[in-house]
């Protein structure tokens, strides 16, 4: 009889340490992340347009002034998620990464101050706006992905961009930019460093598909008195 009541109470001492066991990590779980599991980490997409080879040029009187439209985003990449592909045909978000906002809407900004910097505008102009204007640049986030192959990975950004002659209602330039950008590392971070790079590199090429298009403009624009 002893020895039965004795296991009994070693039965009941081992359920009583399993439930307590469960309630530390139902309470670790509800007061916060454990210091062995991964806390989110923010990005962010930025350029300065000082670091270009050439200095920026705020503005030229002579020369059109331009409406830039609201950017628009492609499927897949309209929220703040930070996308990668390992396999065709599929879309993936890192779990613990994120950027601080939509991509669109994190490359609208750099847009605007590469177009003010490019030395081709009277003025750049954000929609909505009653302000006069000559030229319109629609753009479109087609795609920023952090693409993984076995070895290496890399960052593709494409962005489609529309430039209208509003006075004519005539397309100046309908064209797909895209730039690849190696990474570093096979690592979200890397991906954020090559991201940026990538992005810099399409502001450049922007500047460089529009200008043979708006400079000759400029000699037709008479300067605001």
């Amino acid at each position: 009889m002893k020895r039965g009541r004795a296991m009994r109470w070693r039965g009941v001492k081992l359920w009583g340490f399993q439930v307590g066991v469960v309630l530390v990590a139902t309470s670790c779980s509800l007061l916060g992340p454990t210091p062995n599991e991964s806390v989110s980490n923010t990005y962010l997409l930025q350029w300065d347009p000082t670091a270009q080879n050439e200095p920026a040029v705020q503005s030229n009187p002579a020369c059109p002034t331009l409406l830039l439209g609201p950017s628009r985003t492609s499927p897949g990449y309209e929220g703040a998620g930070m996308a990668y592909i390992e396999e065709a045909h599929r879309i993936d978000y890192f779990a613990h990464h994120r950027w601080a906002d939509s991509p669109a809407r994190m490359v609208e900004p750099l847009l605007m101050s590469a177009l003010e910097t490019s030395g081709m505008f009277q003025a750049v102009v954000r929609a909505p706006t009653t302000a006069h204007f000559d030229l319109r640049l629609d753009t479109e986030l087609l795609r920023l992905v952090q693409v993984f192959e076995p070895t290496v990975s890399r960052v593709e950004v494409a962005v489609r961009i529309s430039l209208l002659d509003t006075h004519v209602q005539r397309v100046l330039v309908s064209d797909v930019l895209e730039v690849t950008e190696p990474a570093s590392e096979r690592t979200p971070y890397g991906g954020v460093i090559a991201a940026n790079r990538a992005v810099a590199r399409l502001l450049e090429e922007l500047q460089l598909v529009l200008r043979p298009f708006v400079t000759p403009l400029c000699r037709m624009i008479e300067p605001a008195a």
